[in-house]
């Protein structure tokens, strides 16, 4: 194959790459990444949750017992997520997701809203107490 041919085939390559990638957010070495906020308060308590990026305004929602709100994005190099719980007079704000502070190996954050506090799993099996209610 001549150089111009390569050069060719080279950029059509690219160009579908970028397709690709615009088509699907996620690249092939990047995986969705997936964050669930859980109430998990006592009977009857419902909490309300507000959480976004530079990027994207997800809103606000009003969550019952054992409900969750989650999304799902794929990281870039500077993404942040935060989100700010109320549960009656409490209140706490925190990053769920920041690249440049975590460690990603997981693909599933579970941030569970408790009566003592915030907890994370990212098994869904044991927690570790992250915040406390302010």
């Amino acid at each position: 194959m001549s150089h111009t041919t390569m050069k060719i085939l080279f950029l059509m390559f690219l160009a579908v790459l970028t397709i690709f990638q615009t088509a699907h957010t996620c690249s092939i070495v990047t995986s969705e990444v997936k964050i669930h906020v859980i109430n998990s308060l006592p009977p009857m308590s419902t909490m309300r949750v507000h959480c976004a990026s530079g990027d994207d305004e997800l809103g606000y929602h009003n969550l019952s017992v054992n409900e969750q709100f989650q999304w799902g994005f794929c990281p870039a190099p500077r993404t942040l997520f935060f989100c700010h719980l109320w549960w009656g007079s409490k209140q706490r704000s925190f990053d769920v997701f920041a690249t440049k502070l975590i460690k990603r190996t997981y693909d599933n954050y579970y941030w569970v809203a408790a009566s003592d506090g915030i907890y994370l799993s990212n098994d869904y099996k044991s927690f570790t107490k992250k915040f406390d209610w302010q």
